[in-house]
């Protein structure tokens, strides 16, 4: 089908035309990623996702305790105050402007989005929704595992990445190889003791958790990072982060 599909169309034979066309009105999944429940993200015919360490009292997603601390700018603190003082951070409107307001924090994703124009050149997803946590977190663990899946297919075996937010709380997670899904703690937005996100160590968390996440992206990822990475820098990389997944404290093999 390769072949065929390479070929002009004035170059394609009437039968080979007919099994383009067949090819390309294949019946697309009737599910959507907003329908996605438990069974889609674990079926073994499909994504087959374990989500064994998908637990809120016992993280299985860890940022290591060298990492630096995070300091949030006067212009996300003051939109973060703007969007509060306008609509409740649940809203969905709200959820999108505030994702919006932290795609200067790093340049990681714009760079390795630039790199290849398709998705497996993609390593992380984010998902801003009301709905928290039903419906929410198989949605966003749909899309990250199907992103997985290409990203595997064309060779590219390495974690991806997927957080979650409706406004106020935060979650983390990472999906290696395997398909097993390791998850953060959940993180709240607030206010610190002055009333101000400049003080919130809520919002200093999540941060922490955007900057490690490209932060590992550019590590593993060869059209993130600026400099060239060798495959020894990368499963050394990939090791560290490893070392990350699973309960504290307990070291990963390689996979």
């Amino acid at each position: 089908m390769d072949e065929l599909l390479s070929k002009n169309i004035n170059e394609l034979t009437e039968e080979e035309w007919k099994q383009v066309q067949q090819f390309r009105n294949k019946k697309k999944p009737s599910i959507s990623f907003s329908k996605a429940t438990y069974e889609h993200c674990v079926r073994p015919d499909g994504l087959a996702l374990n989500l064994g360490y998908v637990y809120y009292y016992a993280p299985s997603l860890h940022i290591p305790t060298s990492f630096p601390t995070s300091v949030a700018s006067e212009f996300l603190c003051e939109n973060l105050r703007r969007i509060k003082s306008v609509w409740v951070l649940e809203n969905e409107k709200a959820c999108r402007i505030s994702e919006m307001t932290g795609k200067g924090l790093d340049s990681a994703t714009q760079a390795e989005n630039k790199s290849v124009h398709s998705m497996d050149s993609v390593l992380l997803v984010v998902e801003a929704k009301r709905e928290w946590p039903d419906s929410s977190i198989h949605q966003v663990l749909c899309e990250a595992g199907c992103l997985l899946k290409k990203r595997l297919d064309a060779g590219k075996n390495t974690p991806v990445f997927a957080v979650l937010t409706n406004g106020d709380l935060f979650r983390f997670f990472a999906i290696d190889v395997d398909g097993t899904v390791y998850a953060s703690a959940l993180v709240v937005l607030n206010a610190g003791d002055d009333g101000t996100y400049i003080s919130s160590p809520g919002l200093s968390e999540i941060l922490r958790w955007f900057n490690w996440f490209m932060t590992a992206v550019k590590s593993i990822s060869p059209g993130a990072c600026s400099e060239n990475l060798t495959v020894e820098m990368i499963e050394d990389s990939l090791t560290q982060l490893r070392n990350c997944f699973g309960s504290k404290n307990r070291k990963k093999i390689k996979i």
